[in-house]
């Protein structure tokens, strides 16, 4: 065996195996990158998930206190009618007392009962 010989032999033997052990190691490292890919996407979807069901949640809390504060305003509206019958009649009464107080003889501000009679009946058709 000549010295040009075995230097190709040793050569050979480790230049593939280099060849072969630098293919094994960036396949080993493209590897690696797609797992450590894989695990942030699945932490990603995870925090997507999460957000998606505060969303859900919130947006149900959002719609309960929509329909109270509607109701509320409804119960609002209702007590503000109620209100103002009730203002209204108290004026009417109030217009409608007699001038002379604890007496025998009534004296109705409008002068006679009809005329009273007719802005009752009145008040009651409106």
């Amino acid at each position: 065996m000549t010295p040009e010989l075995i230097i190709q032999l040793i050569s050979a033997l480790f230049g593939t195996g280099g060849i072969v052990a630098l293919f094994l190691i960036i396949e080993k490292k493209a590897a690696a990158q797609l797992a450590n890919t894989e695990k942030v996407n699945e932490q990603w979807q995870l925090i997507v998930a999460q957000k998606e069901r505060d969303f859900l949640a919130l947006n149900q809390k959002y719609e309960a206190a929509t329909e109270k504060i509607d109701k509320l305003y409804d119960i609002n509206t209702d007590l503000r009618t109620q209100l103002d019958a009730v203002n209204t009649n108290f004026a009417v009464s109030q217009l409608m007392r007699c001038y002379v107080t604890k007496c025998v003889k009534r004296v109705p501000p409008f002068g006679s009962t009809e005329k009273v009679k007719e802005i009752l009946d009145k008040k009651e058709e409106q």
